[in-house]
C-alpha cells in the first residue's frame, strides 16, 4: 500500500496526496494482508460477466491491520458464519489473464487467539 512519507499513515486507494495530512509524497510498503471484517453484502447480480456463475457471493469491507479499509469477495466461509470482527487474510484470484481480484478468507489461525 501507499504510505505517506510525512505522517506515516497507509492509504487505500492510492492517491497523489495524503488523505490525512494533505501532503504529497509516498512510498510503497508491503503490508500483512490481515485484517478484520468490518461489513459485508451479498451480491446477486455481478457487474462482470466472468463472475456470473459464482453468484450469489459475499463482498466484504475489511479493516486492514495497517488501518485502511479494502473491499473484496469473501471465500471459504459459509454465510451463516460471517460476523463483524472476524479475522481474515487477503488472497488473490486470477480469474483470467486480464482480471485478478483481491479476495479475503477467514484467518483460522487468528480465530484461535
Amino acid at each position: 500500500l501507499q504510505k505517506c512519507k510525512w505522517c506515516g499513515r497507509f492509504r487505500f486507494p492510492p492517491s497523489p496526496g495524503c488523505y490525512y495530512c494533505g501532503k504529497r509524497g509516498e512510498s510503497w510498503q508491503s503490508v500483512s494482508g490481515k485484517g478484520v471484517l468490518y461489513s459485508w453484502i451479498v451480491i446477486h447480480h455481478p457487474l462482470d460477466k466472468r463472475l456470473a456463475n459464482e453468484v450469489p457471493f459475499v463482498v466484504v469491507l475489511v479493516e486492514l491491520e495497517e488501518g485502511p479499509r479494502m473491499a473484496g469477495r469473501l471465500t471459504g466461509c459459509d454465510r451463516n458464519e460471517i460476523n463483524t470482527g472476524m479475522p481474515v487474510k487477503v488472497m488473490y484470484d486470477d480469474v483470467d489473464d486480464e482480471l485478478t481480484l483481491v479476495n479475503f478468507k477467514p484467518d483460522i489461525q487468528d480465530r484461535d487467539n
